[in-house]
């Protein structure tokens, strides 16, 4: 009888770990990339372009990191004019709005922060809305009123 209810016991503890790994968990932390770039017409997908470049963003607990390096070849040369840049800061997520606080950054992003941050703060907010689910999210970086626009996919490195 003991064995019957240790079996019984293990099995309860082994379903409710495999259902709690199936629940997803709507969380930024993690590493991710972009993997290609979305656009919108009135609201639908209606193409995807291939991302070439580099776009790592990394996100633990309140804080990230972002990485990027566009591709912007020389037409004579083939070399890359793109130099890249960093930024990084805090974030908070507020429903489906991620908001990113920017302290942060190298190349023209430390300018921008200065250019652009409210007085009374040491940092840029920017808010995105984003579409997240355990393997990619979607950050909306460019959409008007009536749905047309651009969107990140972003998926999880593993």
């Amino acid at each position: 009888m003991k064995k019957l209810i240790l079996l019984l016991f293990l099995n309860l503890i082994l379903s409710c770990t495999s259902l709690e790994k199936k629940i997803p968990s709507k969380s930024l932390e993690g590493v991710w990339f972009k993997q290609s770039e979305i656009i919108f017409n009135s609201g639908a997908a209606t193409d995807t372009l291939l991302y070439y470049g580099v776009l790592n963003e990394i996100y633990a607990k309140n804080y990230y990191i972002t990485l990027v390096n566009n591709v912007n070849l020389d037409s004579i040369t083939m070399e890359d004019k793109d130099l890249g840049f960093a930024e990084s800061g805090q974030y908070e997520m507020h429903n489906d709005t991620l908001v990113k606080k920017l302290k942060y950054g190298t190349a023209w992003i430390t300018n921008a922060i200065k250019k652009w941050k409210k007085p009374e703060n040491d940092y840029l907010e920017v808010k995105f809305k984003v579409d997240i689910s355990d393997d990619y999210f979607l950050k909306f970086t460019a959409m008007d009123s009536i749905g047309n626009g651009r969107a990140d996919l972003m998926r999880k490195m593993k």
